[in-house]
């Protein structure tokens, strides 16, 4: 069993898209704004075929937005987890290092997170960059392709979790999709499900499976419901 008894010199790196929201909002847009032919290439991501770089430099290629749309599309059209609010309080009154590790984009993290009153996050995520319904991205790595041994990854979420561990005795990981798996390699603590959970099962990766929030809250803080 995965023992959190000590909340001493610790970080905690948390995904967004489908971790934080209920959705990831890039699959929602990909559904709604992409061709068949970007449809296909996240086949291809998702079987690890291409990086996420080409996907979403395809992807924001075809859509036609406003950063003003864009925005409401966020903010209207999604929902946090059960039970974030409340994690990110303890996390806050327990001054625990804590981070949005994310392979989508600031301008809607932010949104969000704002809506729900949530200012102060610290967010690692790559920028949506507007004029007028072009889009581009801004990289968080930049031009850096060599960012670990499994990039290029445009936003490596390996590279922050070891800058962290450099930091911190432990460092918890909590994710749910494809680009969770390589940091669930070297996490101490995975909080893992979906995609995530199928991967640490298929690869005898220790973790805790959980649900929403609410779960975490219980494993972590020794909240009882």
């Amino acid at each position: 069993m995965i023992e959190i008894n000590d909340l001493k010199d610790i970080a905690i790196l948390v995904d967004f898209d489908g971790t934080i929201t209920t959705e990831d909002t890039n699959d929602v847009l990909e559904n709604k704004y992409a061709s068949e032919k970007v449809k296909e290439l996240g086949k291809l991501y998702d079987r690890g075929e291409i990086d996420l770089i080409n996907l979403f430099n395809s992807l924001f290629s075809e859509i036609k937005l406003t950063e003003e749309e864009y925005i409401d599309f966020i903010v209207n059209g999604f929902q946090l987890t059960d039970g974030f609010i409340d994690f990110y309080n303890n996390v806050k009154s327990h001054n625990i290092e804590f981070a949005i590790v994310s392979g989508g984009f600031d301008n809607g993290i932010k949104s969000i997170l704002n809506k729900y009153g949530i200012e102060d996050a610290t967010i690692l995520a790559n920028h949506l960059k507007f004029n007028g319904r072009d889009i581009t991205i801004q990289f968080h790595d930049g031009d850096d392709l060599n960012c670990c041994e499994y990039g290029p990854c445009g936003n490596c979420k390996l590279r922050h979790y070891r800058r962290y561990k450099d930091k911190y005795k432990k460092v918890i990981f909590i994710g749910d999709g494809n680009t969770d798996k390589k940091v669930a390699n070297i996490a101490d603590v995975v909080f893992a499900k979906d995609s995530l959970l199928k991967y640490c099962i298929s690869n005898g990766i220790e973790h805790i499976p959980w649900k929403d929030f609410n779960d975490i809250n219980k494993r972590i803080f020794e909240v009882k419901s």
